[in-house]
This record gives structure tokens, C-alpha cells and sequence, in this order.
């Protein structure tokens, strides 16, 4: 029944919010400007969508996805931590630390904390004459999010998440607190996933007389999976609107040339926010994003993006994240499935206690020893019924080897699936389907099929 609650808030406040987002003329992006407060939750987290052009709410797979899209974090498979530094505008930077705890197949929750910190300012008053002189005292300011989230997938494809944030503004020593809510559904058909974000729905902040309102928006992206030149490739579009400025729309296009390396660009306009940044407005730079990713290993990954902000500089992103996948439990419902097959065998020469000659075996001792036995060979010799593990064998185009131990074999391309069983470093796998994005369809060589990630196999 939340889930459903859940589905229609996202549903009923999307249309309401369009009134207010239209795209604005000149005059009505500067009459929203100032009406709303706490807005470093606009400033977007994560290298890797920054470097796409802040296109990130279809395609949010990680930790992230609690800012993007809290639908996302149940594509996580175990446990994942995340950490960023973003070196923003002058004076200012700000950081973030995420955990995703993923249990089952179906269901994820996260914790995480995002912090901004100005430098100290010197402090001024006006006097009688209107002029500003230093008091000799300085102050700073400092913006602080605490953020509970959960995520389930309701079907196959269809997931919905929800965030509760807990948000501190201080500057001079002066405190506001207040409470929001994000709520996002993921939708994925083939290779395109549909996402939806609502963000920062709450009670402003008040730090002295007036409340402020907390600056709402809402997120509509369409993410695709391709290949460009022969390389696995993502595209993403992205509309975002926001109650204080134009509508945002966002491009981006991320290419991985090889199992660790992989290339993003993305490009952002805003009619407001751009403009206002890039003063001179012939700059080649305006609205472009760009950034790589690496991947040492399946449970390490370093991004970074590098995002111009126009006459105010560059700003440079870093983080990392750490994921670790456990031992699926279902490795003994595999077992189990042996001993009724041994049973069986066994169970087969019971009937043969309808020994009737043993009867005639006492008159005649010495012959009818042996014709037993003989009986018995005959009964033994059934024991190749193996034909219940032997199974038609796909063609496959080429043999991978697994990196790693405790690999998941899923029943589909996804982590939605169940898990089949699981794979140890070594292992061969023959590769029948290597067209899907992230994830290749293999068999085993007693037949089992299933999908695997590619991050954990190698061609052999």
C-alpha cells in the first residue's frame, strides 16, 4: 500500500508542478530568482553525472542514485560505499558520503551525509551615511544533509524509491532546520529505462522572522544503451524544472573503450542559470561537461568530471567507490538437488527383493549363488540414467574465463533476477549472447545458462 501511495504522490505533483515551470520569459527567470532558500541541494552530486551534463535520473546505478533518483538503488548488488570532493565555486567546496546496503535481490536502503563549506567572510555594517566598515570579525556558513533512503523493485523492470532529509543551514553563528522528502520510479523496457524524480518536497527553513521555501523540482530522463564504433555506449536525455529558474535540459553520452576505462561528455542549457554564469557569452566552454571513469578491479572505481561554471572558473569533481558483492545463500538449494537423484539409484534395486528363486536357491545352493549376482550386475548397470543432467548445448561465439570468486549467476540480465548459482575465479563460460550493455548471456558446460556481469569475466 506505500509503494502505491508512493506512485501516486510522484503522479499528482508532477502535473502541479508544470504551472510553475514553464519556460519562463526573460522577465519571469529573474522574478523567480531569491524566492527560495537552502539552494546548495541543487548543487548535483556525483563526477559521473556531472560529467554527463547532470543527465543522471534514468540512469542512476549507485550510491548517487540517492540524489538523483532513490528508485536507482536497486540496481546496487551488495554493499556499496561512496565518497566525493567537489572543489566547487571559489571559496566554496562541498563533499559526500553515501552506503547502500542491498540484503535481497529486490530491496536496497542507504544512509548519507552531504556537507557544503564557505570560507569565513569579514563582517560589515552600514552606518548613518550608508557606508559599509568592517567590524574586524569574521563569519562562515556551513550547509549540512542527512538523508535516509529505501528503494524496492514492485516488478520486473519497475522500481520506486523514496529519501527522508534532514537539512541544516548555519551562517553567523544563526541555525535553520528543515525536513524533505524525494520520491522517483524506474521503469526499464529492453535497453531503455525511464526515470522519474521528484526532489526536496518539505517545510522551509526559518532562521530568524521568515521562512523560506525549500527549491523544488522534478526530473524526467530517458536513458538508452548502444554502441558507437564497436564500443558499449550509454545516451541520456534529461529535463529537469525548478520552482526558482528555467527548465534545465541535459545531454549526455558515456563510452567505455575498454573493461576499466571509460569516456563521458555532456552538455547542459539553461536559459537562467547559464547565463548568468557565463558572462561573456561567447564562451566555447558554455554548458559543456566532460570526465572518465576507472575501473581497477570489480570493486574499486575512481570518477572524475571537470565542469566549467563560466567567468567563476572550473570546477573539478573526485570520488570513490567501493562494492562488495556477498556469497549468494542459495548455494545449498543447489546441493539438495543431488540427493534425490542418488536416492533414486539406490531405491531402483529394492524392488528386486522379489527374489522367488531364492525359495529353490536352498535345494540347489552352489548354482544359485551366482545367478544372483548376475541379476544383481544387471540391475547396477542402469546407472548411467544421467540423461536428466544432459542438456541441448547452445552454439556460443567464444569461451570467457571468471576474474573473480563468488561471481552471481543471474537467471535474467539484471540483478532483478534471481541468482542462479555461483561462479569462482576460473571457471569457463561460453559466451552466447555479448550484445546486452552490462551483462552477457552464458551457459555452463553441464548446460546451465544464466547472465553474468561482464565487469567479472574475461575473454579467454
Amino acid at each position: 500500500m506505500r509503494y502505491l501511495i508512493l506512485i501516486i504522490l510522484t503522479t499528482i505533483i508532477f502535473p502541479c508542478l508544470t504551472v510553475d515551470a514553464q519556460e519562463p520569459t526573460d522577465n519571469n527567470a529573474i522574478s523567480k530568482r531569491g524566492v527560495t532558500g537552502a539552494q546548495f541541494l541543487k548543487i548535483g552530486l556525483s563526477p559521473r553525472a556531472m560529467a554527463l551534463g547532470g543527465a543522471y535520473c534514468s540512469l542512476a546505478d549507485d550510491a548517487a542514485a540517492v540524489y538523483w533518483n532513490p528508485a536507482g538503488l536497486t540496481q546496487v548488488n551488495g554493499y556499496e560505499i561512496a565518497m566525493m570532493q567537489n572543489s566547487w565555486l571559489p571559496g566554496i567546496g562541498s563533499g559526500f558520503i553515501s552506503y547502500v546496503h542491498s540484503p535481497e535481490e529486490k530491496v536496497a536502503y542507504a544512509c548519507s551525509v552531504t556537507q557544503m563549506d564557505i570560507d569565513r567572510m569579514k563582517e560589515t555594517k552600514i552606518d548613518a551615511n550608508g557606508d559599509y566598515n568592517e567590524t574586524g570579525n569574521t563569519f562562515g556558513a556551513q550547509d549540512t544533509m542527512l538523508i535516509a533512503s529505501y528503494a524496492k523493485s514492485l516488478s520486473k523492470g519497475i522500481s520506486v524509491g523514496s529519501n527522508l532529509k534532514f537539512i541544516q543551514e548555519e551562517i553567523a553563528n544563526k541555525k535553520a532546520f528543515s525536513l524533505a522528502i524525494d520520491s522517483g520510479i524506474l521503469y526499464q523496457m529492453g535497453f531503455l529505462k525511464l526515470g522519474m524524480a521528484v526532489q526536496n518536497l518539505g517545510i522551509g527553513s526559518k532562521f530568524v522572522e521568515k521562512r523560506a521555501k525549500l527549491p523544488i523540482g522534478y526530473r524526467f530522463s530517458v536513458s538508452a544503451n548502444g554502441t558507437i564504433k564497436g564500443k558499449k555506449s550509454i545516451g541520456i536525455i534529461e529535463t529537469a524544472f525548478w520552482i526558482d529558474e528555467a527548465s534545465i535540459t541535459s545531454l549526455g553520452v558515456e563510452s567505455f573503450l575498454n573493461k576499466w576505462l571509460s569516456c563521458r561528455v555532456g552538455y547542459r542549457n539553461s536559459k537562467d542559470t547559464n547565463d548568468r554564469l557565463y558572462l561573456h557569452k561567447k564562451s566555447i566552454l558554455k554548458g559543456f561537461s566532460c570526465g572518465f571513469g576507472l575501473t581497477p578491479s570489480p570493486n574499486y572505481q575512481v570518477d572524475y568530471a571537470l565542469v566549467p561554471q563560466g567567468d567563476l572558473g572550473l570546477t573539478h569533481m573526485v570520488s570513490l567507490q567501493m562494492k562488495f558483492i556477498p556469497k549468494p545463500v542459495k548455494e545449498e538449494d543447489a546441493k539438495e538437488e543431488i540427493p534425490p537423484a542418488v536416492e533414486k539409484v539406490e531405491e531402483m534395486p529394492t524392488p528386486e527383493k522379489k527374489e522367488k528363486p531364492a525359495e529353490k536357491e536352498e535345494i540347489v545352493k552352489k548354482p544359485v549363488v551366482e545367478k544372483p549376482s548376475a541379476r544383481e550386475e544387471v540391475v547396477k548397470k542402469p546407472e548411467p540414467v544421467a540423461p536428466k543432467k544432459v542438456k541441448k548445448l547452445l552454439e556460443y561465439k567464444y569461451i570467457a574465463i571468471v576474474l573473480s570468486d563468488n561471481v552471481t549467476l543471474w537467471a535474467g540480465p539484471g540483478v532483478t533476477y534471481q541468482a542462479a548459482t555461483t561462479l569462482n575465479k576460473g571457471m569457463r563460460l561460453q559466451v552466447i549472447d555479448d550484445s546486452k550493455m552490462w551483462y552477457y548471456h552464458v551457459q555452463l558446460e553441464d548446460g546451465t545458462m544464466g547472465w553474468v556481469s561482464y565487469v567479472f569475466v574475461g575473454k579467454e
